[in-house]
Formats: structure tokens, C-alpha cells, sequence
């Protein structure tokens, strides 16, 4: 096993859906982020999650701790505050922690990548985010990152381990139960040290993505339609790619790749052709050690920005997206000691996403709230002025694949309730179940259910409450 250039790790994570807020312009250039409040996690946190865990509506998280072989379960007490950690044992030396269905049973199981011990820890939720003892599962040689989604296209979420070690991605094939067949190796770059996995070339299936971090370069591995993979193309990035993110950066409609390069000081981002193929990635400046970068809608405009911690500087650089994938200068927000992993989320119910770092030396989680639908600068803000009815746009694009964007509009403050159901009336997910303000929103399906699993190609319908007023429409969901 090769030498560690650096303490900590990353995490590879994937958006998840969330409702986020469009900021009028006049507070464009306030602070989007509060000062960060800190919690107490194991030793040595590499990786941050956040899911709900415990089934009720909010998003809670789980962490990685490296030194001290465990997982820290910080519940959500509905407002963005956190109970006590809660750990739970791993493997030796857990560098990555993720959180999905594994065993079909609606709630959320934990998968961790060991580096130390070579293999991955499957933690069974009880349904009230308490854990079963892991169970262990051999991948290659340094397991440093674990990505799960459905790989085979069977419906239940099987996994995707970069191992540093080996120089190569393990793929485990889930039996359904949240079980897992042995590993099948697939050769990468030098020392792969995060994988990503999402559709990349429009045909449906999840192919791979994997930031290498000593050959400078991200590989892409398409997927053959049944969890088998074709030969990694390499692209070039920064120096000492170490995180790798995928979504859609420039609005066309497939999936971009943002990875933060530690050695360069920068992320670069690689747009993507429609076809899984990519462009030159263009580099854009952040501060000391970029170690993780995670992409979701910041600042509630419908495009897709970037934040990515520093671990040398102790920060995280958020860079909003120009819509056209292109980035602002990044602006940075206080973090713990070495953060190393970053999530985005909404953790208090508000709309909008705030954000979860790790922080490897300071043994703590930090928690940043946006602010982006609370600031107001009585001197400089002048009031908007409302809708006189409720609107619905259609939602965009349309047919879609994988995401489609849901846009509306209150006139007053109202409880809202937005909600996909299938052709036989069956709910497959709720958006929005909450207290909004008035004025113009923003929701985005990311083509899963309630569950995290993909639906399939077909006809859906998204109905709108808010208050007294009720409006369903239909749109296609195409892979």
C-alpha cells in the first residue's frame, strides 16, 4: 500500500433533492452563510453525510471518524441543532461514510469505506436511525471513498469503492436484502481517491467517475447497462485531484464534473459534451488544500453552485455559478481545524441548503446556515413587490432525464405541499412539506423515490398545494 500524502479523507457525494429560494438581487452581495457552529464528532473526522436517519422529515448526519474506527450518529432536533453524537463501530480507519437504502425497507442504511482494513462496513438502520452491528465486506487494497446507487439497474443500490491502493474501483453488487456479492475490480488511474457515480452519457444507467489523485486526472467509466464497465478515458485536471462531483453545471441538461485539486489550489471543471465525453476542464481559485467540493443551488437562483473546504486555511470557498457554468470569484466562510469534507443540505427546514463540515484535527462537525432567504438590509433592501395570485410554471425541461426543475409562485405565505405521483395515483415522493414565504420558489425532482431508487421512463404527475389552492400537472420522465 502506498504512503498517505495527507491526513483526512473525502467523501464523493451526490445532491440530494432540495427546495431552494430565489434571492432578489438587492442581496446579492450580502453574506450567504452565518458564522459556523461546531459539534462534537469521533476522532479524526473525514466525512460528513446527511440524510434523515430516523424517519422524521429532517435531515440528520453521519460521520466518518478515521482514528477512532467508528461512525458519530448526530440526530437533527428539527430547527438545524444536534443531539449528542451517537457511535456506532466501523472497520479500521473509516475515510468515507454514505447513506441510502440498501436493504429496501424505506429507511436509510450507512455504507464506510475502510481504508486500513481493505473493505466496507454495512450498517443496517432500525428504522429509528439506531444501527445493527456492521457487517464487513472485502474491497481493494486502501478503500478510500464509497459512492451507492443502482449500478445493475435491479432496482436496490449496489456500491462503488476507489481504492488508493490498488489503483483500481471495487464494484459490489447488492443481492437485494442489502447484501453483497464479492467485488469486482476495475483498474482506474494512480491513486484513485474518490468516485462519483451518475448517468454521464444520457443512456440511463449510472456510469463512474474517479478522481486520481497522483496521475493528476479524473477517469470516467461508462457503465454497459448491467453494473459492468468499459476501460477508463482519463481527463485532465488539477494537481492532486482528490474530490470529484458530478451534476449539471451549465443547464443543458446533463452532468457536469467539478473536481477540487488539492496540490493547485483550485477546482477545475470539466463540461460535458451530452455524451459522456468532456471539455478542457477550466480551473478556478479557492484558498490553501482544497480537499472536498460538493455542488447544490446555493443562493436560489436554479443553477448549481460550488462550495469546497480548505483544509490548510481552515475555510470553505463558496463559488456561485454565472448560470452558464462559469464561476464568481470564490468567497470564503470560517470552518473548524483541517476541514476535509463538505455537505449540502437543508438542515433547518427553511428551503434552502446550508452546509456540514468535516473537521479532521478539531475532532468536530461545523454547521453553517444559509442565510439567503432570512438577510435583510433595511438601508439598502427595497421591498418586491408580490404576486397578486398563485402561479405555477411548467416544470423544465421537459421530458427530462434525470432532473427537471419545478417553479412557482405565492402570494402570500402559505403551507405548502408538493408531491410525484405515478399514472396509477401512487405517491413516489413529497418535495415540500412545509411553511413558505411569499414570492417566487424553486423545486428540483431528481427522479427518485422517497426511498432514493430511480423510476423508471414514464409518465408523471406533480401536484401543488399551497393553502387553498390545488393544481396538478403532468411531465415525462425519458432515459
Amino acid at each position: 500500500m502506498k504512503s498517505v500524502p495527507r491526513s483526512g479523507c473525502i467523501l464523493a457525494l451526490w445532491l440530494m433533492v432540495g427546495m431552494t429560494l430565489v434571492v432578489p438581487d438587492a442581496l446579492a452581495d450580502e453574506p450567504l452563510f452565518a458564522a459556523r457552529i461546531d459539534y462534537g464528532a469521533g476522532d479524526n473526522p473525514g466525512s460528513v453525510f446527511s440524510i434523515d436517519l430516523d424517519g422524521d422529515g429532517d435531515n440528520d448526519l453521519a460521520v466518518a471518524n478515521q482514528d477512532s474506527n467508528n461512525v458519530s450518529i448526530l440526530k437533527n432536533n428539527g430547527d438545524g441543532t444536534f443531539q449528542t453524537a451517537v457511535d456506532y463501530g466501523t472497520g479500521n480507519g473509516p475515510y468515507s461514510v454514505f447513506a441510502i437504502d440498501l436493504d429496501g425497507d424505506g429507511d436509510n442504511d450507512l455504507a464506510v469505506a475502510n481504508n486500513e482494513s481493505y473493505n466496507v462496513s454495512i450498517l443496517m438502520n432500525n428504522g429509528d436511525g439506531t444501527f445493527l452491528t456492521a457487517v464487513d465486506y472485502g474491497a481493494g487494497d486502501g478503500s478510500y471513498s464509497v459512492f451507492s446507487i443502482d449500478l445493475d439497474g435491479d432496482g436496490d443500490n449496489d456500491l462503488a469503492v476507489a481504492n488508493e491502493g490498488s489503483d483500481d474501483v471495487s464494484i459490489l453488487m447488492n443481492n437485494g436484502d442489502g447484501t453483497f456479492q464479492t467485488a469486482v475490480d476495475y483498474g482506474a488511474g494512480d491513486y484513485p481517491v474518490s468516485v462519483f457515480s451518475i448517468d454521464l452519457d444520457g443512456d440511463g444507467d449510472n456510469d463512474l467517475a474517479m478522481a486520481n489523485y497522483y496521475s493528476d486526472n479524473v477517469s470516467i467509466l461508462m457503465n454497459n447497462g448491467d453494473g459492468t464497465f468499459a476501460t477508463a478515458v482519463d481527463y485532465g485536471a488539477g494537481d492532486g485531484p482528490i474530490s470529484v462531483f458530478s451534476i449539471d453545471l451549465d443547464g443543458d441538461g446533463d452532468n457536469d464534473l467539478a473536481v477540487a485539486n488539492e496540490d493547485s489550489d483550485d477546482v477545475s471543471v470539466l463540461i460535458n459534451n451530452g455524451d459522456g465525453t468532456l471539455k478542457t476542464a477550466v480551473a478556478y481559485g479557492v484558498r490553501y488544500g482544497p480537499y472536498s467540493v460538493f455542488s447544490s443551488d446555493l443562493d436560489g437562483d436554479g443553477d448549481n453552485d460550488l462550495a469546497v473546504t480548505n483544509a490548510f486555511s481552515d475555510n470553505v470557498s463558496i463559488l456561485k455559478n454565472n448560470g452558464d457554468g462559469t464561476f464568481e470569484t470564490a468567497v470564503d466562510y470560517g470552518a473548524g481545524d483541517y476541514p476535509v469534507s463538505v455537505f449540502s443540505i437543508d438542515l433547518d427546514g427553511d428551503g434552502d441548503n446550508d452546509l456540514a463540515v468535516a473537521n479532521y484535527n478539531s475532532d468536530n462537525v461545523s454547521i453553517l446556515f444559509n442565510l439567503s432567504d432570512v438577510y435583510v438590509d433595511v438601508e439598502d433592501y427595497e421591498p418586491l413587490e408580490l404576486p397578486h395570485g398563485f402561479e405555477l410554471g411548467r416544470n423544465y425541461p421537459n421530458p427530462f432525464n434525470p432532473s427537471t426543475v419545478i417553479k412557482y409562485v405565492l402570494p402570500q405565505r402559505s403551507h405548502v405541499t408538493i408531491e410525484i405521483f405515478n399514472v396509477l395515483g401512487q405517491r413516489v415522493r413529497t418535495l415540500v412539506d412545509r411553511e413558505q414565504s411569499a414570492g417566487s420558489h424553486v423545486v428540483t425532482w431528481d427522479g427518485r423515490s422517497e426511498a432514493g431508487r430511480e423510476v423508471s421512463t414514464g409518465v408523471y404527475l406533480y401536484r401543488v398545494q399551497a393553502g387553498d389552492h390545488v393544481q396538478t400537472e403532468k411531465m415525462l420522465l425519458l432515459k
